[in-house]
């Protein structure tokens, strides 16, 4: 149970050691305040119902009113103060688990368990909504009703011995009552982490202007709807449940209150009418065994919580100690030179799948050479990309840099080496030049030019703030939204202006009008330079621009060479040519 607490106290303590000790001080003034509430009362009314001293009641009220203020004081700047360093911890934790997320290998994140994974681990940090560092609260609480008892306890040990533990058991039922109610609860809330999902992914579908074409194109709007019910009605069943177990919970602890109350007012009364105990003794008892109650309900509640949600915590340690596979390798540096990279009977299957997606892939990309790859859907084009710049590594077989298997390579360092736009590449809501330069300083100049270059030149011209202006309306409703064609240039823009080694280029052209794409073809060998570059495209006129073809088919390689020894071969790939040409020809 304390590993969560320890873990919350050790990286509060890390970022802001105030946070945490202003957490600990406003608890014990907390705790503090139902023992003078108990005590200062009694004086006064002794006084009042004895010597009657004016000057020791002015003493009394003086006592309680500077305390009252200065406490509540104190109190509110600890509680103020110590939620503006919450939200800065709450800050740190939130990139430290994103940071995670960025580092984390790709096939993890495509993975619903580790996707499971990490919003248990949220709900750890939030639980369930209770915002931030709620177990750390639950856990100063407790230490701060520890000392409330033990004043309160102290208060009532001139009772009869009998009398208080009677009243602490009623207390520790009651409270167990509670956990157990909150225990199976969590059990429940451990089974709609999925549903929660699926909610908030049908949530974001319903904001996505991509999404909002198609809902209306197809008319799916109901259909999508109906998804969003059926988890959103699975989720509510669940917390149904939930708030029946507190329901339940909640009649039979006010049903032991009823009877902690009933009893301590019938035991002080009969105290107080058979003389052992004076109306202030009585007032200080029962503002006591209130106090006492509240004070057993709040520590068992809190002790309650942090057992159930220590569930979580494993999950969140899992999350964060997740080992990235991909960085485990000997981190060599890059081979210096120009770079060779040579597959080398590769063969790849994806997680959990049964079928192969590559099998004994050989070829080798020469440097400065542009190979174009070649092939009918799932033919294993694109996952053959994803090995070259791994986000995947191979099932079987190696690649190898420069003689180099890459997998002993520093991972970022070996990323570095590409420029690459894929079919599913995204544009941020951010102005266009930083979208061009992404994390690196941006040349306007250069940029500019770049724009030109890809066709992008009239759209800049026309730009309300030109390079200054945003891709999108989230952030700035003077944005543009650019069609297909001219958000496939940007892609190609930013691949261009990264300047890596490699450039890898993913149907590039299949937004592209035939104008467009007739001049990235013209282009291309000034637009690539002196780079290596990997090109595919279902229309074979572009492999023409290459240096050499791979023409795969059911992820084997089927045939390899340059456009003229393949349609001299009169094997697949000609037969492809001749069949996309025909509709140009007749």
């Amino acid at each position: 149970m304390l590993k969560g607490i320890r873990f919350f106290i050790r990286e509060g303590w890390k970022y802001d050691k105030k946070y945490v000790l202003w957490m600990v001080f406003s608890e014990l003034l907390s705790a503090l305040t139902p023992i003078a509430a108990a005590l200062m009362p009694k004086f006064i009314i002794d006084e009042l119902m004895g010597a009657k001293r004016v000057e020791y009641l002015i003493c009394y009220v003086a006592l309680f009113a500077g305390y009252a203020l200065l406490s509540g004081a104190l109190n509110s700047y600890f509680l103020k103060d110590g939620f503006t360093r919450r939200c800065q911890v709450g800050k740190e934790f939130d990139l430290r688990m994103n940071r995670r997320l960025i580092q984390a290998d790709y096939p993890d994140i495509e993975s619903p368990d580790f996707r499971d994974m990490k919003q248990k681990a949220e709900k750890f940090l939030t639980c369930d909504w209770h915002g931030f560092g709620y177990l750390l609260d639950c856990a100063i609480r407790i230490m701060g009703q520890m000392i409330a008892l033990a004043g309160l306890m102290t208060i009532l040990s001139t009772l009869h011995i009998g009398f208080v533990l009677f009243f602490a058991a009623l207390a520790l039922i009651s409270a167990q009552v509670e956990s157990r109610a909150r225990k199976k609860a969590m059990a429940l809330s451990m089974g709609i982490v999925r549903c929660q999902r699926g909610m908030m992914y049908y949530s974001k579908v319903f904001d996505h202007l991509a999404f909002a074409k198609e809902i209306r194109l197809h008319g799916i709007g109901d259909w999508v709807l109906a998804h969003f019910e059926k988890f959103y009605n699975h989720s509510n069943a669940c917390i149904k449940k939930q708030n029946d177990l507190f329901i339940r919970s909640g009649v039979l602890r006010s049903g032991l209150t009823f009877l902690q109350q009933t009893a301590a007012y019938a035991f002080l009364i009969i105290r107080v009418l058979s003389g052992a105990m004076g109306v202030g003794d009585f007032t200080m008892c029962v503002t006591a065994v209130t106090a006492l109650a509240e004070a057993l309900r709040k520590m068992m509640d809190s002790v309650a919580e942090i057992r159930a949600y220590d569930l979580y915590y494993e999950k969140l340690d899992e999350y964060l100690f997740f080992p990235c596979h991909m960085r485990e390798g000997k981190g060599l540096p890059i081979p210096e030179g120009d770079y060779e990279i040579v597959l080398d009977d590769v063969s790849f299957r994806y997680p959990g799948a049964e079928k192969w997606a590559l099998r004994h892939i050989s070829l080798t990309l020469h440097p400065g050479e542009k190979l174009s790859l070649v092939g009918e859907n799932g033919s294993g084009k694109t996952t053959l990309i994803k090995l070259l710049c791994r986000l995947y590594d191979p099932t079987e077989g190696t690649i190898r840099l420069n003689g180099v298997d890459i997998r002993e390579l520093h991972y970022d360092r070996y990323m570095a080496l590409f420029s690459a736009v894929l079919q599913d590449y995204q544009l941020f809501d951010l102005p266009l030049r930083d979208n061009i330069a992404l994390n690196r300083e941006a040349d306007d100049a250069r940029i500019t030019a770049l724009c030109h270059q890809v066709g992008l030149g009239e759209r800049l011209a026309h730009l309300p703030k030109g390079l200054s202006t945003y891709v999108g309306r989230e952030m700035d409703e003077q944005g543009f939204l650019p069609s297909g064609g001219e958000a496939q240039k940007i892609a190609l823009a930013r691949a261009l202006y990264r300047n890596a080694p490699i450039l890898i280029l993913d149907e590039p052209t299949a937004a592209l009008d035939p104008r467009a794409e007739y001049n990235l073809y013209k282009t291309f060998h000034s637009l690539t330079g002196g780079k290596s570059a990997v090109y595919i495209s279902h229309r074979l006129s572009s492999a023409r621009f290459c240096d050499t073809i791979a023409v795969l088919e059911k992820g084997r390689l089927a045939e390899y060479g340059t456009h003229r020894q393949l349609m001299e071969k009169k094997g697949r790939y000609a037969a492809l040519y001749a069949m996309q040409a025909q509709y140009y020809t007749d």
